[in-house]
């Protein structure tokens, strides 16, 4: 009882922050989301009917989701093995990995697109290197397509997948592959059996995460990718910046949060949203 009156007494800690989200998030949303029906609410209605079967933003969203599901199968498959490998080590070796994982985030990330550009370019690295061995006689072409955005994208994705997996995985006891293994089960019917249903719960939340961080990247597409590439952020960019348009600007927010929205809806029906938060070891 003690405990519950001092977490009710000091519930206004959180006064500020939620005083900063409103300000700075909410407010600024539900303005966005207002513009298209300031005309009334039917008149808002229709322009989004029109703005979902708009074949130019069915493209765009086509390709916002389809690199954004590529990205987060990406960056899962090769963060799997690394959170894996991570929860089994004692903690006192764990830090420093998780310091070089940890370390492209304290990055810029411009400084991190720009220097793919310096690698993947006709005159890059890579290219100048496979031409300088003979193994091609032309620059491949790298950059500005989808390929070049998926891989950009992948880096910065990365470090939260493997911390969202491993905080996960570093509860699961090791004792319980041990057991399986003493009862008859190889190392491999072991990890499938026991380990890996105890971790889905991680890998879940990193999928989503992944793929929600993924659908509202701008500035890796922007620099990285060609106009057939085009992601939502980029078009949301064009419309308010290049075109003054904020109506459809605005439509696209809105089809963007609500897809946001009922992935969230999907994945509470069948995890918990509890996932999405690392849990401390």
């Amino acid at each position: 009882m003690r405990e519950g009156g001092m977490l009710r007494k000091s519930s206004w800690l959180m006064a500020p922050c939620l005083a900063y989200m409103l300000v700075m998030y909410v407010t600024p949303a539900l303005i966005m989301l207002y513009s298209p029906f300031q005309n009334g609410v039917g008149s808002g209605i229709a322009s989004l009917g029109e703005a979902l079967v708009e074949p130019s933003y069915q493209r765009v969203m086509m390709t916002t989701f389809r690199t954004a599901l590529v990205v987060t199968v990406v960056a899962v498959l090769l963060g799997y093995p690394t959170a894996y490998y991570l929860s089994r080590l004692p903690s006192e070796k764990v830090g420093k990995y998780m310091l070089l994982i940890m370390f492209p985030l304290w990055t810029s990330l411009l400084v991190r697109t720009y220097a793919w550009i310096a690698l993947l370019q006709d005159a890059g690295v890579i290219n100048s290197t496979l031409m300088s061995t003979n193994l091609i006689s032309n620059p491949v072409r790298l950059l500005y397509n989808s390929g070049s955005v998926a891989i950009g994208m992948v880096q910065i994705l990365l470090p939260y997948a493997i911390v969202t997996m491993y905080s996960v995985m570093v509860g699961i006891k090791p004792r319980l592959s041990q057991t399986a293994q003493v009862l008859g089960a190889s190392p491999v019917r072991a990890f499938w059996h026991v380990f890996f249903p105890l971790s889905l719960p991680g890998l879940s939340a990193a999928c989503l995460l992944l793929f929600i961080m993924g659908l509202g990247f701008f500035v890796t597409p922007a620099l990285l990718g060609g106009r057939r590439d085009m992601m939502v952020g980029t078009l949301i960019q064009q419309q308010v910046v290049l075109l003054g348009d904020w109506n459809s600007a605005s439509l696209l927010s809105i089809m963007l949060l609500a897809a946001t929205i009922i992935l969230l809806f999907v994945y509470s029906r069948f995890a918990r949203l509890e996932n999405l938060v690392p849990a401390s070891s």
